[in-house]
């Protein structure tokens, strides 16, 4: 059995990851220095694929959600198996911990509560603009299919809201922004040390950079604190192709 941590993840046209999901796990590998290997996958193969593997090794499909099976998923070098970001950093902390990434720190569910109201309220902003800018041919159909089916619109009608949904989320980013705030010397939630909670805002962040729209959430914001954090994380979003 390999040593490394096989880590499924979502490709691109470039050869970069860009879903904010998957940079939430691979954020974590990155800052640990765990040993990891990409294996990219296609939107209609993570059924087939994921289903098989994960039924082998007692994991259920997701129990919230549209979607059974999803990016990121990650096999450890034991073979056991993970899906959903916040369990797989919930069962690498305990077998990589150093340097810890405190998710037991009070912030973290904050965090956790606030983003998803900002990421539904802006999807009319970015969901449109996935298929575009980052798909393949066979994921660009099954993105489209999928999701209009679940939104019961075309997503170019659906784009419409765009505007609306970021004045809706701008309650919501400054919040965030001032959860941020509370340690002034920051650059990260917890000041000077780096966190779990600072990854899942920089892995959302990263995706809108790559597709041209973080300008609104700068502005948004009101201020640079979330510029400052995904600035200071640099580093970390380095690796994005391997």
């Amino acid at each position: 059995m390999s040593e490394e941590v096989l880590f499924y993840d979502l490709p691109a046209k470039d050869g970069k990851a860009w879903s904010l999901n998957p940079w939430k796990t691979r954020l974590y590998l990155n800052y640990k220095g765990i040993p990891y290997k990409t294996q990219w996958i296609e939107y209609p193969d993570l059924k087939p694929t994921l289903e098989k593997a994960l039924h082998k090794s007692g994991v259920p499909p997701n129990e919230t959600g549209l979607y059974s099976y999803t990016s990121p998923t990650i096999r450890l070098p034991s073979g056991e198996y993970f899906m959903e970001s916040r369990k797989i950093a919930f069962a690498l902390e305990p077998l990589y911990k150093e340097p810890p990434l405190h998710l037991d720190s009070p912030v973290l569910p904050r965090v956790e509560t606030l983003l998803p109201k900002i990421v539904e309220r802006v999807r009319p902003a970015f969901a449109p603009l996935v298929p575009k800018v980052f798909l393949n041919p066979v994921s660009r159909d099954y993105f489209v299919q999928s999701r209009e089916k679940g939104l019961k619109q075309p997503l170019d009608e659906f784009a419409k809201g765009a505007d609306r949904g970021f004045e809706e989320a701008a309650p919501y980013v400054k919040e965030l922004a001032d959860v941020l705030r509370e340690k002034p010397e920051g650059p990260f939630f917890l000041g000077k040390e780096v966190s779990y909670a600072d990854f899942l805002v920089v892995g959302w962040l990263h995706m809108f950079v790559r597709l041209s729209i973080a300008d609104k959430i700068w502005a948004l914001e009101g201020g640079e604190d979330l510029k400052a954090l995904y600035d200071a994380s640099a580093k970390w979003l380095e690796r994005d192709s391997y």
